[in-house]
């Protein structure tokens, strides 16, 4: 058993415990393609079995997020669980928020999973312990109001991956009060069907691919590099079946990520 399941997570448990229930069902390894926070619904990566080493493709996709934000009231954490540390800000006017798509710099919430100094922001947090968190610079592909009440307001957005949809909250002068990924590069929340294990090719439909005969795959297999005009990152497979991630100079096929055969 390997390849890909799209999960429709629910607010409240961990990414790690959707794991955990997967791993139990499958009776394989598994792993995530990127975490979303206990507070945070929606779209979910899991990869099964071999699979798991394909998360490094998968990690950097863009993400599709829906969120109401609370203008005017900043909490410690960037959503509605942590201490409130501001109030009565000012409240973002429609323009300053739509003005936030393209480039922008953000704090990292406290309450993430970044590292400071070798450990978790969120169990420094919890500890109440006091951090600078690092600047980011995210791109905000899309950003579309869907309903501006203040001091309540509703985004749909599309972001870069890393971009946490907290801190854009926070920017604004505001928490977030829900969040929800529906899309994950070329994956929606829609297709999300914890029984339907996509096969590991399905789950590289971002990456270019090419066929390869049984000698090139023999190659492939075996650590060898092949001839070939692709460059960056190639799904190579065989008969339908994924047998490595390579990466391609223009002249050769490297393998990266080497599948086990059937």
């Amino acid at each position: 058993m390997q390849g890909l399941v799209l999960v429709d997570k629910p607010a409240g448990p961990s990414s790690f415990a959707v794991v955990q229930q997967l791993r139990s069902r499958y009776g394989v390894k598994a792993g995530h393609a990127g975490t979303l926070d206990p507070l945070a619904s929606g779209l979910l990566l899991v990869l099964l079995g071999s699979a798991t080493r394909l998360a490094r493709y998968l990690v950097g996709l863009d993400k599709r997020y829906e969120t109401e934000i609370r203008l005017g009231l900043r909490t410690t954490t960037g959503d509605g669980e942590g201490e409130v540390v501001e109030e009565e800000t000012p409240l973002a006017s429609l323009e300053q928020i739509e003005s936030l798509e393209g480039e922008v710099e953000l704090r990292v919430p406290q309450a993430s999973a970044v590292k400071i100094e070798g450990e978790r922001a969120y169990k420094l947090q919890r500890r109440g312990v006091a951090v600078e968190m690092p600047i980011r610079r995210s791109t905000i592909h899309e950003l579309r109001v869907v309903r501006y009440q203040p001091p309540l307001v509703e985004l749909d957005l599309k972001v870069s991956s890393g971009t946490y949809i907290r801190a854009i909250a926070d920017h604004l002068g505001g928490h977030c009060r829900t969040i929800r990924r529906t899309a994950v590069g070329p994956f929606v929340v829609e297709d999300a069907a914890e029984e339907n294990v996509l096969a590991p090719l399905a789950a590289l439909v971002s990456l270019p691919e090419r066929g390869l005969d049984e000698e090139e795959t023999l190659a492939i297999r075996q650590g060898r590099s092949i001839p070939g005009s692709e460059q960056g990152p190639v799904a190579l497979h065989f008969a339908g079946h994924l047998v490595a991630v390579a990466q391609g100079d223009g002249r050769t096929v490297r393998p990266e990520t080497v599948l086990p055969a059937a």
